[in-house]
């Protein structure tokens, strides 16, 4: 960790700082971690014992190239512990810079789609049960953190530039959508629309923190109304 954290010093410095050759081998540092075979306990030691916001955001990245890569050699169990993990430490860890924390919820948001392929959403749905206790204690960094699962879980089953590759041929991701949206779609648009209408119901008060919430959750609820929109016409289309 101390090499990897004297690399990313090095990568974050001004260049004058720094010769190309120091930058050189700090980038070959990083690029050694991005190709380690099963990275999982090695990004879990850094999230947990680096302070240096580089190294996390790389921790964080490695984790998705290795769920991506390795899904097949992952057994469910530790598939699901790791995602368990990753939830834990986004609701935990409060300091970590939002680009860090965004990049391990698509983490999450990756996983739980490749898994509903073989558990049918289960673990999906639990995770929703997650979010929706996350939100209840009415904490607005916690409504945050669940609206950012929420958009990361639908970012992945749509059909968009926004989803990512995680392996799977289009007919196995369609099939994955359509499980997605006959279970899901709809608990994540009634529990929105009640989230949004606490919020709305504090407008007169609305402080800078209560803003990208409310932000957030307009976001997700006009995604799910354009979502279904579209899933309708393509159903009477094929009909």
């Amino acid at each position: 960790m101390e090499q990897l954290e004297k690399a990313a010093h090095i990568l974050m410095a001004p260049p004058d700082l720094v010769t190309s050759d120091q930058r050189h081998e700090a980038e070959q540092v990083f690029l050694q971690l991005r190709n380690t075979k099963n990275p999982f306990n090695l990004c879990r030691q850094l999230l947990e014992n680096s302070q240096v916001d580089y190294l996390l955001f790389e921790a964080a990245s490695v984790l998705r190239v290795g769920v991506i890569r390795e899904w097949r050699d992952l057994s469910k169990e530790d598939s699901l512990q790791l995602r368990q993990y990753i939830v834990h430490y986004v609701v935990t860890k409060h300091n970590i810079q939002h680009y860090v924390r965004e990049t391990l919820v698509q983490v999450v948001g990756i996983m739980v789609k490749r898994g509903s392929v073989d558990d049918q959403g289960q673990d999906r749905g639990q995770l929703l049960t997650e979010v929706e206790q996350l939100v209840s204690s009415g904490d607005n960094t916690m409504r945050m953190i669940g609206c950012s699962i929420i958009s990361a879980l639908m970012h992945e089953y749509a059909i968009t530039v926004k989803s990512t590759d995680v392996g799977l041929t289009w007919e196995t991701h369609f099939k994955a959508k359509k499980q997605f949206e006959g279970t899901d779609l709809r608990r994540i648009f009634h529990f929105i629309v009640n989230l949004l209408g606490e919020v709305v119901k504090v407008e007169g008060k609305m402080s800078e923190e209560l803003s990208p919430l409310l932000q957030k959750l307009l976001m997700i609820a006009e995604t799910t109304l354009t979502w279904s929109f579209i899933s309708l016409h393509y159903i009477l289309l094929h009909k």
